[in-house]
């Protein structure tokens, strides 16, 4: 299929006109406006047979699929689409399915003290018709709201797109940014988080820390409460403190003692357009810029791989050093070793959440050249460049999942902008041709190779933000949420 711009946007209406028509939770005890968060693209239904087969790649762990029902947190780049899409048509259906989605999600799923009940622990369970939880790979439970404040509350590594929820609800969009970041805090005079919202010591990711700094920020501008600032300094600098003196890497996890905690990922790069995001909605902070520019130019001194041509997964923080292999560590679990990244940083990679981000690290790397005009940052970005052209077809002609393809091409038309760097766009649109070819099935979007189905942890919504983007040679809204 030519990806021309008659077939990219007949692709993402028929796409989500699909969706709208047959794949909401209209239906079980508790009908409601919410999307579910898998679909038969031969029918647009929930799939009948909801086994991955053997031979497609598991994308997540636990039941972050959210199996039998809904899920807001990864839903939102769709969500976000959805809204761009009505934008560029003059048709209101898709924004308005969207509102009704995070009305019906309010309505359902959000903890007595404000706290939502999304991300990788809670889900909308259609078939039942309630609210529920879970901890690991335990069987998930219904939620007790007369208990339930929402313990295992977590935003990673997608920053949430606030203004979905704003638009419907002001009120529970500020009492949760307020509840869920003083509840993440571990010690709020040093900064010190965990990346749930339980009060308690835990993991500090640098991606959580990131999040939460964004999403003060985003208060913020609506506000205006400086409150809102000085908390997030506070975090700002308890990630930044803990850096190396000599290599200048952030370490990923502070507070265990585990793989993470001696060696930075690019995790970094998410971490990075957090903050700078977050110093523009606060009107501009070049203390956190300055910080940001530290850290990213640690990771590309050291980072880069010359006789691969790619970029390490992990490096020591210590010493820069790469990190290979898969040593069983003191204090590691087995799913805590196993979801860390392969010996160099992989466009590509199914597994995830797996504090590995190439393509957000990427962009980071745009931003901060168009920030300060480091050559350094061109550099990186044209490598990055390379390693998707070289990497096409992806995993080697078995095909890429849909955020993947979606952060290549947003990453490539972002290069297009900058001077000199020719053949970008028409490398957008190769990634773009083999994305289609590769999941466009019976007039929508699967989200991985292999079957005909969509699951919005697969990230399809940053594909049809990219098309679309593709599309208007601009970037759409992404309603507070980045790349």
């Amino acid at each position: 299929m030519d990806v021309t711009n008659s077939s990219v946007l007949n692709l993402v209406q028929s796409h989500f006109d699909r969706l709208l028509s047959t794949g909401t939770a209209a239906f079980g005890p508790a009908p409601c406006a919410m999307w579910m968060a898998s679909l038969d693209t031969r029918t647009g239904r929930y799939p009948e047979n909801d086994r991955r087969p053997p031979e497609i790649p598991r994308r997540h762990y636990r039941a972050i699929d959210a199996p039998k029902g809904c899920s807001l947190y990864w839903d939102q780049p769709s969500l976000a689409a959805a809204h761009a899409l009505s934008d560029l048509t003059g048709d209101p259906k898709y924004a308005e399915a969207a509102d009704a989605y995070v009305a019906a999600f309010l309505d359902r799923c959000v903890a007595r003290n404000g706290v939502f009940l999304w991300g990788n622990h809670y889900y909308w369970d259609a078939f039942q018709g309630e609210t529920l939880a879970f901890v690991g790979e335990e069987t998930p439970q219904p939620v007790d709201f007369d208990a339930e404040e929402g313990a295992y509350h977590e935003t990673r590594p997608i920053p949430p797109a606030w203004e979905l929820f704003w638009r419907v609800s002001p009120e529970a969009a500020a009492r949760e940014i307020r509840a869920f970041t003083a509840n993440s805090l571990v010690d709020a005079e040093t900064g010190g988080f965990n990346r749930h919202a339980d009060g308690k010591q835990g993991c500090a990711f640098l991606e959580s820390g990131g999040i939460l700094v964004e999403s003060l920020a985003w208060l913020f501008a609506k506000t205006g409460d400086r409150a809102l600032l000085e908390q997030a300094d506070r975090i700002v600098e308890f990630s930044y403190r803990h850096r190396n003196p000599d290599t200048g890497l952030l370490e990923n996890n502070p507070t265990r003692n585990r793989w993470d905690k001696i060696t930075c990922t690019t995790e970094v790069g998410l971490w990075a357009g957090c903050l700078m995001r977050a110093a523009r909605l606060a009107g501009g902070r070049d203390d956190w810029l300055a910080k940001v520019d530290t850290a990213v130019s640690a990771y590309l001194r050291f980072g880069f791989d010359q006789g691969a041509g790619q970029y390490w997964g992990r490096l020591r923080v210590a010493d820069g050093t790469p990190v290979l292999g898969r040593p069983a560590e003191t204090g590691d679990s087995a799913l805590s070793i196993k979801h860390q990244p392969e010996d160099h940083s992989d466009i590509w990679r199914p597994l995830f959440p797996a504090h590995d981000y190439p393509m957000p690290f990427a962009e980071s790397c745009i931003a901060l050249h168009q920030a300060t005009g480091a050559e350094r940052y061109r550099l990186a970005c044209e490598r990055w460049v390379r390693q998707i052209d070289g990497s096409l077809p992806a995993r080697n002609g078995r095909g890429g999942y849909a955020e993947h393809y979606g952060r290549c091409i947003h990453f490539l038309v972002g290069c297009a902008r900058l001077a000199g760097m020719n053949g970008c766009l028409e490398l957008a649109r190769r990634v773009a041709r083999e994305a289609v070819d590769t999941l466009a099935d019976s007039g929508v979007l699967r989200t991985h190779p292999g079957e005909p189905r969509y699951d919005a942890v697969d990230g399809g919504g940053y594909l049809l933000h990219a098309l679309l983007a593709l599309e208007t040679e601009q970037d759409p809204d992404m309603m507070g949420s980045g790349w």
